[in-house]
């Protein structure tokens, strides 16, 4: 009798093991989220360690990097949420460029301050809607900065669709904002400000 109950012991043991080993590691479409972060990483990092490239070109080819790897449409809406109908068709346009001028500028100009930082994936979790967010450290010689993806999948393959610095999304940040300014001054109001750089964006 005792024998048998240290099998079933030894046995739930086991299965326990099992299954926390199972939920700890990621599922496949977090290992591919992850990847898809891990290259663009390495992308970022090869160009901005490159002593012979000038800043301006490195500033350009993070940019393009960002414009491919990043759905500016769909963090439009994820941004605009219920205003997104009030927009015509040609202000949306308006806005999705004005949007992602605006956010490249705003972290162009971060990159006079890299100082060969290091970027380590440190986690990821499965969220709604399929999404993943990877959550990454960069390391600097000041401090660390925890920096979040959230990312989305889509028939293009996976998409960044949110970044959370320090716990702060930049989609609800700029969602609080939005809905602000276009109560008071609709959407060509916010679309003008976008343009004139009068919108905060929360920065590393």
């Amino acid at each position: 009798m005792r024998r048998e109950r240290t099998r079933s012991l030894a046995a739930a043991v086991a299965a326990l093991a099992l299954a926390v080993s199972a939920s700890a590691a990621p599922s496949g479409g977090e290992t591919d989220a992850r990847s898809f972060v891990q290259s663009t990483i390495d992308q970022v990092l090869a160009i901005l360690r490159n002593g012979q490239m000038p800043l301006e070109q490195k500033k350009t080819e993070v940019e393009s990097i960002a414009y491919q790897r990043f759905d500016f449409e769909l963090i439009s809406r994820l941004v605009l949420a219920r205003n997104w109908d009030k927009f015509s068709a040609q202000q949306k346009s308006d806005f999705i460029d004005a949007f992602k001028k605006h956010l490249s500028s705003t972290y162009r100009d971060t990159l006079n301050n890299f100082k060969d930082e290091t970027i380590e994936i440190v986690s990821s979790r499965p969220e709604q809607n399929g999404d993943v967010t990877v959550m990454t450290l960069v390391k600097g010689a000041t401090g660390d900065t925890k920096v979040d993806y959230r990312l989305r999948k889509s028939d293009s393959g996976w998409r960044g669709i949110d970044v959370i610095i320090e716990g702060v999304s930049l989609v609800q940040n700029f969602r609080s904002q939005a809905q602000e300014i276009v109560s008071a001054e609709g959407p060509d109001g916010l679309i003008q400000k976008l343009r004139n750089k009068q919108i905060k964006s929360p920065k590393a």
